[in-house]
């Protein structure tokens, strides 16, 4: 009885000390503060919606990429949020930003605001290597909801070389996106 009671003690003792602890990342604005409030209403509502991410790249886990065909699921290194609900925040502050003369809202957001025009982003890829080359690749395109029609529509392909840490991939994959930000913000600012 002292046996198994000693023995159940030494086995919990040394669980407890194989817990594993997570580091957790998220991708970053171009800039700080509140863009787009909505107390602040402008006259062009502009919706963000939510972004699709190949099955690879949703979940907690961070991704890294060993080969063109082979990744590495990070267990311990994990998003703060849902990546692709990361990737939308980012984007939408960037947007309201650079184009402070519209609101931007993520979608789904409280009726009854409506958005006259939104934003689709599919990405295709969005990994990068233990070298820290970091690879962004989709489409965009904006969306007239009152006349059903699609204004602008464009394939995006950028990569960038950052640092070899898991936080030097982040801050690239945060610059890619700025980047992405900017070329959508060119584009709207042009034709709406």
């Amino acid at each position: 009885m002292k046996l198994k009671l000693l023995m159940g003690i030494l086995i919990v003792g040394l669980l407890s000390g194989c817990s594993s602890k997570s580091n957790f990342y998220q991708l970053q604005p171009n800039s700080t503060g509140s863009a787009g409030s909505t107390a602040s209403m402008k006259h062009t509502v502009i919706g963000v919606a939510e972004v699709e991410v190949p099955g690879y790249l949703n979940k907690p886990e961070m991704v890294t990429r060993l080969t063109e065909g082979r990744i590495v699921v990070h267990d311990q290194e994990r998003w703060a949020d849902a990546f692709p609900n990361n990737i939308q925040s980012v984007l939408r502050h960037n947007l309201a930003t650079l184009l402070p003369q519209y609101t931007f809202l993520s979608y789904p957001w409280e009726e009854p605001l409506s958005d006259r025009y939104r934003i689709y982003v599919t990405i295709d890829r969005f990994d990068g290597n233990s070298a820290g080359f970091v690879r962004l690749e989709g489409r965009w395109s904006l969306v007239d909801k009152e006349d059903n029609s699609v204004v602008l529509g464009r394939s995006f392909r950028s990569q960038a070389q950052g640092g070899e840490s898991l936080d030097a991939l982040v801050a690239t994959q945060s610059r890619l996106l700025d980047r992405l930000s900017r070329e959508i913000a060119v584009k709207i600012r042009t034709r709406i």
